[in-house]
């Protein structure tokens, strides 16, 4: 599991519609909850009383930019500046940073106040890594909005009920038999 992918995908089509999981204070609390596990300074308990509408507006926006860099990247574009500079603006608010010991031969992880900007941090943070890797693919299958991190330099979807949807469209196209003409009276 990745935060950025995990974010990204919480815009998902079901039915040919698109859901959005993110629609409140208290989901964004709840999503925060479920990787708590990825988090370096998890915010504390995942309290819905902690997500104000402000952080919900705050992850909503990056979850919009790394899906819009990500759309470009993985068509070959090059992605809006706006929403790098968004990315960027994010990470500069991470929770956590390498510090020097006083022999300075080695280092120590220093940890700020776990918050939900904090965590958003992370979240743009592996965002960066993923996308300036070229790592992250958009699903090709018809009707999948998800993301997922390309393992695989031929990898097409986001997993096998995906790639199973889209073998099948392509058989069906492939084999597809003309409609019967009627014979008009």
């Amino acid at each position: 599991m990745r935060l950025a992918i995990e974010l990204a995908n919480t815009v998902h089509a079901r039915q040919g519609e698109l859901r959005d999981e993110l629609q409140t204070p208290a989901e964004l609390a709840a999503w925060l909850d479920q990787v708590r596990p990825l988090l370096a300074v998890p915010v504390a308990g995942g309290s819905p009383r902690a997500v104000s509408r402000g952080d919900l507006a705050a992850a909503r926006d990056l979850r919009d930019a790394i899906r819009a860099v990500a759309a470009a990247t993985s068509t070959g574009q090059a992605p809006d500046r706006a929403s790098i500079e968004h990315l960027n603006a994010a990470v500069r608010v991470a929770p956590r940073w390498q510090e020097l010991t006083p022999d300075a031969k080695s280092t120590a992880t220093r940890h700020g106040a776990a918050s939900v900007p904090g965590a958003l941090a992370e979240v743009a943070a592996d965002a960066v890594d993923l996308l300036s890797a070229g790592r992250v693919g958009a699903c090709a299958a018809p009707g999948c909005v998800l993301l997922f991190v390309r393992d695989r330099p031929n990898r097409e979807w986001c997993g096998n009920a995906c790639g199973n949807r889209a073998r099948v469209a392509r058989h069906h196209d492939r084999h597809k038999q003309p409609a019967p003409q009627r014979d008009a009276d």
